[in-house]
C-alpha cells in the first residue's frame, strides 16, 4: 500500500531466477546503482467522494478461460489484492501478501510473523531495508530460496499485511486478477492465452512494450522518460501502458497497490501531462481544490498535489494497441503531482519529463478481470463500447 512504502521498500533478489531488481516502486525508477523509493507515499489518503468511471456491466470475463492457468483466492481490502504466501521451512509460515503491480521489489515484514518467524540468513533482520534470505517461498507453488528486503507495513483495510509481492516475481508468470470473483490466475508462458483466446473472451490489448516484460533487456532506458537520465539506467519493470485524456496521451502505470477507497478513480499525474492536456483542451480540467492533499516522501518532506476533476465530455481513457480507447471514465479524478527540490531523489513520475500517470485500485475492481502478460507485453482487459 502506497501509505506504507516510504517505509523502506527496497529491492529483492530472487536467487531462483537470476539477478535481483533494482528499484522500489514503480513510481521510482529502476536503477542499476541503487534502489528507488515512491514519492507519492501516502497518496491513498483521499478525502471526499467521487462516483466514479466505466460502470461494470456485471459480467466477470474470463471466468471460462481455462488457458489462465492455476486460480487461488484474494482478499480484497481497500480495493487492493492480496494472496496468502508461504515463507520458511521447518517451520513454514503462511501470511498475506499485497499483489502489487506498482513495485518491482517484494518485500517482507517480520514483525507480523509469531516468534521465531522465518529464519532470515545473511542480513540483520531486526533492521529495515536488509537483504534476507529465505528458504523457501510460495506463490502459485514454491520458488526456492529467495531474497526479500525488510519492510514494515500496516493493517490494509483490515488485512494484517506481511510482505508485497512485486514485478520481481509477477514477470516471470503472467497472473491475472480477477477481481470480480476475487481469484488469482497464474500460468507459463507455454500455457498462457494466446491473442485469439482473449479476443473470443472479449478482451482487448493495452500494450506494455518496453515497460513491462519478462526479459529485462527490453526494457527502455530511463532517459526516454527522463531527459537526461544516464543511458545504463532503465524504467522500472511495471506495467505502463497508454492513458488518454482530452486527445493527449500519457504512460500510465497500473499500479494494483495505489488505493484510492476515498476517492475512487483517481489518477496521479506529472505536470508534464497537465500541461500537455491544457493546452489541448483549456476546458477539459476543473480545479477540486476542496480534494488538494499533502503527500509525505521519502526525503522527509511534503508533497502537495492539485486535484481536477473532468468537464462534461471529457473522460480517462485507456488506450489499445489499436490507438482507440479500450475503456473510458469519465468521473476520474487527477492528482498533479509537483515533487519539490529536495524529493526528487525520490523517483516517481512527477520527476518524468514526459507525460506520466499512475493508475489506482478502484479502476481494476471496474475491468472485472485484469490479465498481465509479460510474455507478449500487454495487459489483457474487458472491452466496451464508449
Amino acid at each position: 500500500m502506497r501509505s506504507l512504502r516510504g517505509l523502506g521498500a527496497l529491492a529483492l533478489g530472487v536467487l531462483a531466477l537470476g539477478a535481483p531488481s533494482c528499484a522500489a516502486d514503480a513510481d521510482a525508477p529502476s536503477s542499476t546503482a541503487a534502489p528507488g523509493i515512491d514519492a507519492a507515499d501516502g497518496s491513498d489518503a483521499r478525502a471526499g467522494s467521487d462516483d466514479g468511471g466505466a460502470p461494470d456491466d456485471g459480467q466477470a470475463p474470463g471466468a471460462d478461460l481455462a488457458c489462465l492457468g492455476d486460480e487461488a483466492p484474494i482478499t480484497l481490502a481497500g480495493g487492493l489484492p492480496y494472496v496468502t504466501v508461504t515463507v520458511g521451512e521447518a517451520p513454514a509460515y503462511d501470511a498475506s501478501f499485497l499483489v502489487d503491480y506498482g513495485t518491482n521489489a517484494s518485500t517482507i515484514d517480520l514483525s507480523k510473523f509469531a516468534p521465531p518467524g522465518p529464519a532470515a540468513t545473511g542480513c540483520d533482520p531486526t533492521r529495515l531495508g536488509q537483504l534476507c534470505g529465505f528458504a523457501r517461498f510460495d506463490f502459485f507453488g514454491p520458488w526456492g530460496p529467495v531474497s526479500l528486503y525488510t519492510d514494515a507495513h500496516g493493517a490494509g483495510g483490515g488485512v494484517d499485511q506481511a510482505g508485497i509481492v512485486g514485478t520481481d516475481f509477477t514477470s516471470k508468470v503472467a497472473v491475472s486478477l480477477d477481481y470480480a470473483r476475487a481469484k488469482a490466475r497464474r500460468a507459463s508462458a507455454a500455457t498462457f492465452c494466446t491473442p485469439a483466446d482473449f479476443a473470443a473472451a472479449g478482451m482487448a490489448p493495452l500494450s506494455t512494450v518496453g515497460f513491462f516484460t519478462n526479459d529485462v533487456s527490453k526494457l527502455r532506458p530511463l532517459s526516454d522518460v527522463i531527459a537526461g537520465s544516464a543511458p545504463s539506467i532503465t524504467v522500472a519493470n511495471v506495467p505502463t501502458v497508454p492513458l488518454r485524456v482530452a486527445g493527449v496521451t500519457a504512460h500510465a502505470q497500473l499500479d494494483t497497490g495505489f488505493s484510492d477507497a476515498l476517492v475512487p478513480f483517481s489518477v496521479n499525474v506529472n505536470e508534464a501531462f497537465l500541461d500537455a492536456v491544457t493546452a489541448a483542451a483549456p476546458t477539459a480540467l476543473v480545479r477540486a481544490a476542496d480534494k488538494d492533499l499533502s503527500l509525505t516522501t521519502c526525503a522527509g518532506v511534503n508533497e502537495p498535489v492539485e486535484a481536477y476533476a473532468l468537464a462534461s465530455g471529457a473522460a480517462v481513457e485507456l488506450v489499445g494497441e489499436d490507438g482507440e480507447a479500450v475503456r473510458a471514465f469519465p468521473g476520474a479524478t487527477l492528482f498533479v503531482k509537483r515533487t519539490p527540490p529536495a524529493a526528487r531523489r525520490c523517483g516517481g513520475i512527477g520527476t518524468w519529463t514526459v507525460p506520466a500517470a499512475q493508475v489506482a485500485a478502484s479502476f481494476y475492481a471496474a475491468l472485472g478481470l485484469v490479465a498481465f502478460d509479460p510474455f507478449g507485453s500487454r495487459v489483457w482487459v474487458k472491452g466496451t463500447s464508449l
